[in-house]
Order: C-alpha cells, then sequence, then structure tokens
C-alpha cells in the first residue's frame, strides 16, 4: 500500500513521530506548513473555530497513493488551522484509505480526529484507524511502542 504521510508540527514533536513511521513503512512525507506562524493563543481560537490558514506547497494530489495518514497536533480539541486548509486542497481522494494520528498535551482528540474524519469522508475517503499520542507518552517514551504496533496496520 503507497502512503503519504502528510504532517503538521508546530514544536517539532509530531513531526518526529512522523518521520520514524515514514522511515519505518517506507511512506513519502509531506510538511504541512502555514506561509505565516502566529501567536500561539491566535492558534488555538482559530483552531476552535475550525478556520483555515494559507499553506506553503506540499504534496494534495493522492492519485499516487492508496492511503493518507494525516499527522497534527490537537489545538482547543480540534485542528490546526493549516491541517483545515490542507484538507480542502487535497484531490483525488475518492476510495482512498485514511488514517489520522495526533499529538496532544490535554484532551480533545475525539473532536479532531472527528473533524479530519468527517471532512474526509464526505469526499470520499475511508477511515481507517486513529492514533493518539499525549504528552505522557511523549516523555516517558511509550510513544515508540505505540508506533510500532501502529505501523503493523500498514505491513497487512
Amino acid at each position: 500500500m503507497r502512503t503519504l504521510i502528510a504532517c503538521y508540527s508546530y514544536t517539532g514533536n509530531t513531526m518526529v513521530i512522523a518521520q520514524r513511521i515514514s522511515e519505518t513503512i517506507d511512506a513519502d512525507l509531506t510538511r504541512i506548513q502555514p506561509l505565516k506562524d502566529r501567536w500561539y493563543m491566535i492558534k488555538a481560537i482559530h483552531a476552535y473555530l475550525e478556520k483555515k490558514w494559507p499553506i506553503q506547497d506540499c504534496i494534495t494530489d493522492l492519485s499516487e497513493y492508496d492511503c493518507l495518514l494525516l499527522c497534527c497536533p490537537v489545538w482547543a480539541g480540534r485542528a490546526p488551522p493549516g491541517v483545515n486548509q490542507y484538507l480542502s486542497e487535497l484531490k483525488n481522494v475518492k476510495g482512498k484509505k485514511l488514517v489520522v494520528m495526533v499529538t496532544m498535551g490535554g484532551n480533545g482528540n475525539q473532536g479532531a480526529t472527528d473533524q479530519i474524519k468527517t471532512a474526509l469522508e464526505v469526499q470520499g475517503m475511508e477511515f481507517v484507524k486513529k492514533l493518539i499520542i499525549n504528552g505522557n507518552d511523549q516523555k516517558s517514551g511509550e510513544w515508540v511502542a505505540k508506533v510500532d504496533e501502529f505501523q503493523d496496520l500498514f505491513r497487512e
């Protein structure tokens, strides 16, 4: 299964996990980056309001892929504005598989993953699975075992 990993990472924590998965399953990796950075509180408010922000060029055409693994942090219980923009720019997604991996310090993963799932199921994608990595997992290193188990999904 040819997989594209699309990752937004503010602090770099989410990118470390996405890169590990990319290397292990031999997936392509594209980085979602807003054109302009903003103050964190503005980011959280705009995430909560499900706003979109312009992003730099990245891979948005899934015609060469069977699966999209979307990786992002959870802000105010939602996906970041740059991720919202990425979701709206995706092309050739119908019939493709969707996997979501979110990182978070607090709560709200359900809202963020449901938001992503709903936005892409409407376009014809098939939601397969989600992985949640919380702050304790990241600090303790337990995220590695979670990711290793999660990666088995791509080997089937």
